[in-house]
């Protein structure tokens, strides 16, 4: 178990004021800090060296309760103008920097909001506002519940005295302590940031800024962001990790290869919303091979490995012993001058093979502008540097990117793929149930 570690500026009411504990003290009876820092300015050290009240107090009160505190001061004699907020905000961040890195990670850092100066609160709030550091903060309010505004001699004082008075130290005494929850700046700004990243479907962006901040938002909403990556990234093996033992399926199709393909066309969707034309470009050709073979599949009753061998990297490549066995050979022969080739499979090979068995026109056109698109846009980008934009798919297909992808979004029905219309908006959902669990 960790210790507990109390970082306190030191008031005008501390450590005992109108028979009750001053704030440093009742967070210190509540609390029961292992290690106090006592942050000491000018005043506040001349009454110390005076009459040693602060420690004489705590070691009263840990005798009380029978816990130890282990008291360590942070002198500031020179700070006799204890108005000025930039300098205490600056001091205060170096201090607690120097106990943040003495702590181990099981330790607690606690903050008394509530003594010292103006200037210190306000130093103090700002720290807590921008949760530089992992704290607690914690208010006390006055006994009356209201401003101070008796008088009280503190020049002379009696440790003993005020100390067997403390009507704090009664069984019925209640606790004044509340902890601050204060709009933690940073964290606010961060988790704003995670926002805006899953909603331009920047997944690695939005955990990276979430590692940042792991220990301030929900392992579930973690989680999720830990499984949009992966899915984006097609690491499906990743995703079974990631929802192993709960109920949760982010699929909206099943099947294992039809999955795979409706997920890869879902990625270029994002492509294109992005913008990221190029990466769209590059991505059209696998998806365009994976349809045609699903549609020859699902029209024609063929079987891509009925006519292909596979090599030593695992690629198909045609076998015209295959193809002539499946009755397809002919087709082929006849589309390309010089008869065909056995080699790699392309989606043109495919497409005449679809364009020679089946009567559906509209299909057959479908499959050759998808066909043409593919090969035009490929070509291109791959023997020059270009500025893909949604213009030059204008000028180079006749269609835009979106125009484009409404094509291979038909072609997915006639894949036999069961996609409905909210599936393509399967992302901004997960997106939704990131969004509500950050907060």
């Amino acid at each position: 178990m960790g210790r507990k570690i109390l970082f306190s500026p030191v008031g005008g009411t501390d450590p005992i004021k109108y028979l009750r504990d001053g704030s440093m003290l009742h967070v210190c009876r509540h609390y029961r800090p292992d290690i106090v820092y006592l942050y000491l300015s000018h005043e506040m050290m001349a009454y110390h060296q005076k009459d040693n009240r602060y420690i004489d107090a705590l070691q009263r009160l840990g005798a009380f309760l029978g816990h130890f505190f282990e008291v360590r001061c942070i002198e500031r004699n020179e700070l006799v103008n204890v108005q000025q907020y930039d300098v205490f905000y600056q001091d205060f961040r170096e201090e607690l920097h120097k106990i943040e890195c003495e702590m181990e990670k099981e330790d607690e850092l606690l903050l008394n909001m509530a003594s010292g100066t103006p200037a210190m609160k306000s130093a103090l709030l700002i720290i807590a506002t921008l949760a530089e550091y992992r704290f607690k903060p914690i208010q006390v309010a006055t006994p009356q519940g209201r401003m101070n505004n008796q008088y009280e001699d503190r020049e002379e004082y009696d440790c003993e005295l005020n100390w067997e008075l403390n009507e704090d130290n009664n069984e019925d005494a209640p606790s004044r302590c509340s902890e601050v929850h204060c709009l933690h700046l940073i964290r606010m700004l961060k988790i704003d940031a995670i926002k805006k990243h899953i909603r331009a479907y920047d997944y690695t962006a939005a955990l990276s800024v979430a590692e940042e901040i792991r220990e301030d938002i929900s392992q579930e909403a973690y989680r999720l962001l830990q499984i949009a990556d992966a899915r984006v990234k097609l690491n499906r093996s990743k995703i079974s990790q990631l929802t192993a033992g709960t109920s949760q399926d982010i699929y909206p199709i099943k099947e294992g290869n039809k999955q795979k393909i409706f997920e890869y066309a879902l990625v270029l969707q994002m492509k294109i919303e992005k913008q990221e034309y190029a990466d769209f470009i590059r991505g059209i050709t696998p998806l365009v091979v994976d349809l045609m073979e699903n549609i020859l599949q699902n029209k024609c009753g063929i079987a891509l490995r009925d006519c292909c061998t596979e090599d030593s990297k695992g690629l198909m490549r045609w076998s015209r012993k295959k193809l002539d066995q499946a009755g397809l050979l002919t087709v082929l022969d006849k589309a390309y001058s010089g008869g065909f080739r056995e080699g790699p499979v392309y989606s043109h090979h495919i497409a005449q093979i679809i364009g020679g068995k089946i009567s559906d026109s509209a299909l057959k056109q479908k499959v050759c502008e998808i066909v043409e698109i593919e090969g035009a846009v490929r070509n291109v980008a791959a023997h020059d540097i270009v500025a893909v934009t949604d213009e030059w798919f204008l000028q180079k297909t006749g269609k835009s990117a979106q125009g484009i992808f409404a094509v291979i979004k038909e072609l997915i029905k006639e894949a036999g793929i069961p996609v409905k219309k909210e599936y393509w908006e399967s992302y901004d959902r997960l997106n939704e149930g990131i969004a509500s669990r950050l907060g």
